[in-house]
């Protein structure tokens, strides 16, 4: 099966329907395949251009409106309902928004799944300023909790086994505010983890999507995402607290074309400015929420226009301290803020640098959240 949660994406649905179907008609031709469209009520005629597509007739079609909270979890809760209902061997997601997927990532995503692997991530080449919550939060809170390398735990385009199907319709995180929303991929990515899953990565090339400036369009986006991660830790607190090494998944690699990601531009001053303004307006939910030692470190950090990477683990682990104790709205608010301070650091940082060099300083930087571990037990009860 290959799953697509779709909302407002008529501009490239049917494109992506058509690779998925090529893939699944020229790598799987002796299986069953079903392509599933799972919308959120969108208004620009996603459903109507997905219906009109025609595909190879050994290829099923079903494209439907999912119910319950308006989300992309919600709608990949309906396609994993339908997986497991047809009893679906290996599932395959893939976002609808995608101008560079092609069959063969579908081969790459569901083919190691025949082979043994129970959750496959993306690995992209990314310009260096796409992706920020990737870079800033999931992937080194993902690497510093379970220990696996995952350079993309919320891409969006994932291979999964019935058995993590199985696992993810059992979650209760379904009843938190985030998973149901942009909360469901760093979801899907824990569990796999937390339950010592085989894993492994399919390396896509360039992801070309639809990119979002951090200043003014994440922010939704990145209070999900880190409420989301915030709840998987605390649930499985009990798996990671022993975790203190580093383990590299393998990386599966075909006829992927490899081109250069396209740049686009980032508003640093706005990202700066923000960060400035919001920690002088809440203060004091700042200092409410943060150990004193912890609120002196980001006042300082705001003094400088800077937030290092080591500061930033701190800062992030305290959050995730906070999350607990505090209303996890503002807790969330006030990170969001951090958030934006950090990836204006890292822009400064990196001006000047190629997307290799950034992507090297990136997974250092990652494996710094490892390395300050023994602050988050220390921290966490």
């Amino acid at each position: 099966m290959v799953g697509i949660p779709s909302f407002n994406n008529a501009k490239t649905i049917e494109y992506v329907i058509r690779q998925a179907a090529d893939g699944l008609e020229e790598n799987f031709p002796n299986m069953k395949s079903v392509i599933i469209v799972s919308d959120g009520n969108s208004e620009d005629g996603t459903r109507e251009v997905a219906e009109s597509v025609s595909l190879p007739q050994k290829i099923c079609k079903l494209v439907t409106t999912y119910s319950g909270v308006p989300g992309k979890g919600s709608a990949v809760k309906l396609i994993l309902q339908l997986a497991e209902r047809l009893n679906c061997k290996a599932l395959a997601l893939v976002d609808a928004d995608l101008r560079s997927i092609t069959q063969e990532w579908i081969r790459l995503l569901l083919q190691p799944i025949f082979e043994g692997v129970k959750f496959v991530a993306p690995r992209y080449m990314r310009y260096k300023y796409d992706g920020t919550i990737t870079n800033q939060v999931a992937y080194p809170f993902t690497l510093a909790l379970f220990g696996y390398r995952i350079r993309q735990p919320i891409g969006g385009d994932f291979g999964l086994s019935r058995d993590l199907v199985n696992l993810l319709l059992g979650t209760p995180l379904w009843k938190t505010e985030y998973v149901p929303r942009f909360g469901i991929d760093i979801t899907i990515t824990c569990t796999a983890l937390a339950y010592s899953m085989n894993v492994g990565e399919a390396f896509l090339g360039v992801k070309v999507h639809d990119v979002r400036d951090p200043a003014s369009h994440l922010g939704p986006m990145f209070k999900q995402v880190a409420g989301a991660l915030f709840d998987n830790a605390y649930l499985y607190k009990s798996v990671w607290q022993n975790i203190m090494h580093v383990k590299e998944p393998k990386i599966f690699r075909g006829r992927i074309f490899e081109s250069k990601p396209k740049p686009f531009k980032v508003n640093l001053k706005s990202m700066e400015d923000e960060f400035a303004k919001g920690f002088i307006e809440r203060k004091s939910l700042f200092e409410s929420i943060l150990s004193e030692q912890a609120f002196t470190l980001l006042r300082r950090c705001v003094e400088e226009s800077r937030i290092g990477v080591e500061d930033w683990a701190k800062i992030s682990f305290n959050f995730l301290k906070s999350y607990q104790v505090y209303s996890k709205e503002d807790v969330l608010d006030a990170y969001k803020i951090c958030w934006l301070g950090r990836v204006s650091t890292f822009v400064k940082e990196t001006l000047y640098m190629s997307d290799e060099e950034a992507e090297e300083k990136i997974n250092g930087e990652a494996l710094t959240f490892m390395k300050f571990k023994p602050y988050l037990l220390s921290i966490i009860s």
